[in-house]
């Protein structure tokens, strides 16, 4: 009976890692879908023209021109965010590593020592959360200093190569 209690522990400590980064997915993909709308609704206003007309071939060049100022790695504040956005990815892997670590290190001691060991598991989630937290503390730290989220000003400049990239005879003529 010892047994199946320990490994439930730690198969449930695994479990609710895992929906809690079903749910971190879920979350991000919301705000990088709010963060994109909000960036088509500030190029509407600067440009003068509305979000549906931002898609027509005329406006791609202003459009370009208008990321290219906005998010240049020549703006201080981006190159913060962007500075911001290599640290909480390295944030993350700290924080998954960490995970790793302990749930090795529960399971092991779980298998060489005692079996009661498997409690400990459930510090993975609290790791995971406390990561997790100190992430989006961090990133709201961030947008309150720069007006950008950690490394949005290089996706855009990324995004906007691509598009580039992938457009080039709007460019030829």
């Amino acid at each position: 009976m010892e047994i199946l209690i320990s490994i439930a522990h730690i198969l449930g400590s695994v479990i609710a890692l895992f929906i809690l980064g079903l749910l971190g997915m879920f979350i991000a993909g919301w705000e990088a879908g709010m963060v994109q709308k909000q960036a088509i609704e500030e190029a509407s206003v600067s440009l003068g023209v509305s979000v549906e007309a931002l898609d027509k071939e005329e406006n791609a060049p202003k459009v370009l021109q208008l990321s290219a100022e906005k998010f240049s790695t020549e703006l201080f504040r981006n190159r913060i965010s962007d500075f911001c956005g290599l640290i909480r990815t390295m944030w993350g892997w700290l924080g998954n590593l960490i995970q790793g670590l302990v749930l090795l290190a529960v399971v092991w001691y779980t298998v060489i020592d005692n079996m009661e060991n498997a409690v400990y598991a459930w510090f993975v989630v609290g790791i995971a959360i406390t990561f997790w937290v100190a992430s989006v503390v961090f990133s709201i730290i961030c947008k309150l200093l720069t007006g950008r989220y950690p490394g949005q000003a290089k996706e855009a400049r990324k995004v906007a190569a691509e598009w580039v990239k992938n457009n080039r005879k709007l460019f030829e003529s």
